[in-house]
């Protein structure tokens, strides 16, 4: 627990004593997990389904079906490759269902950090709206690839097993999202430089 009461992560062990104590019809485990990653799986939907509202309702899918499936959970991965995994098949059902529309990514509202000053605050909104942006140019499948390493910290075999491919799919998504986003950056940095 954090100072101002919120739990934090507390790392795989933490995070599958948590899973353990669900399985067993704790609620307060599940509370526990919920304020750690309702947040980190919101910011994977909203940019998987690029709907606000949709992504809302899948948190809550796939933390309802981490509460459901906790006792299936075996420990032969992270607590988070799981959980990501869960979300990822959530967010794919999810598209199939819908339309997919190529437009604007919507970003949520950004949360201040309160250590931070107000300029440095939207300076880093700014900086991740644009980010976001050309993260936006992917393709789902490169973008997912993206987003579970450097945004939620999964290695390329946890990614292969959230997703259900291998580790050298996952490489190549990774190899070619890169080509992709490399002149993208290239322009978003001289966007910046000049402005």
């Amino acid at each position: 627990m954090s100072e101002t009461g919120i739990p934090q992560a507390g790392g795989t062990e933490q995070e599958a004593e948590w899973i353990r104590r669900i399985a067993a019809g704790d609620r307060r485990a599940f509370e526990e997990l919920y304020a750690v990653y309702a947040k980190r799986v919101f910011r994977f939907m909203i940019r998987m389904v690029r709907d606000e509202g949709r992504a809302e309702e899948l948190v809550n899918d796939v933390l309802v079906e981490v509460w459901k499936s906790a006792g299936r959970f075996e420990g032969r991965s992270k607590p988070s490759t799981w959980i990501f995994g869960i979300a990822h098949h959530k967010g794919l059902n999810a598209l199939r269902g819908k339309k997919v529309q190529l437009t604007e990514l919507d970003e949520a509202s950004p949360i201040a950090d309160p250590k931070e000053g107000a300029d440095v605050a939207v300076d880093r909104a700014t900086l991740r709206q644009r980010v976001q942006s050309v993260l936006g140019a992917l393709s789902p499948d490169h973008r997912t690839v993206v987003e579970l390493t450097f945004f939620h910290g999964l290695s390329y075999p946890e990614i292969a097993e959230a997703i259900g491919c291998p580790t050298g799919t996952v490489k190549t998504r990774m190899f070619h999202a890169k080509k992709r986003l490399g002149p993208l950056l290239a322009e978003l940095a001289a966007v910046e430089d000049s402005g």
